[in-house]
C-alpha cells in the first residue's frame, strides 16, 4: 500500500517522547509519502534542543506543528510558533526550541544535473 497520509499529532507525541530521552534533546523521523523530489523530515525537540549551525541543502520550508522555535541566520532571528510556516534561510542557520516543539522540514531534492 502506498503511503498517502501521516497523522502529525501522533508523530509529534512520539518524537517529543524520544527527544526527552535523547542526550541531544532531539529526535527525527523521515516522512515517506513516496515523493521523488520532496524530502520531508519531522523533528521533535525537548525544550532547549537545537539544530546547531548548518547550511540549507536547497529550497526548504519548515512548519511548526507544536511548540515554538527560534530560527536564526547570519542577519536575523525570528520566533516561529505553532501553526506557522517559515522559509528556511539559504545560508548558515540554526533552530532552537524555546519549549518542547515539533517541526516538519520540507526540502526539494533536485536530480543531479538539473
Amino acid at each position: 500500500m502506498d503511503p498517502i497520509a501521516v497523522h502529525l499529532p501522533t508523530l509529534a507525541d512520539y518524537l517529543l517522547a524520544q527527544a526527552t530521552e535523547s542526550p541531544q534533546l532531539r529526535a527525527s523521523q523521515r516522512i515517506n509519502l513516496d515523493h521523488e523530489t520532496l524530502r520531508m523530515t519531522a523533528i521533535g525537540f525537548a525544550a532547549g534542543g537545537e539544530l546547531p549551525d548548518h547550511r540549507n541543502p536547497g529550497e526548504a520550508v519548515l512548519q511548526v506543528v507544536r511548540g515554538r522555535i527560534r530560527l536564526t541566520d547570519e542577519t536575523r532571528s525570528v520566533e516561529v510558533d505553532e501553526g506557522t510556516l517559515a522559509r528556511v534561510p539559504n545560508g548558515v542557520h540554526r533552530v532552537e526550541a524555546l519549549e518542547p516543539s515539533v517541526i516538519v522540514l520540507t526540502a526539494i531534492s533536485l536530480p543531479e544535473g538539473a
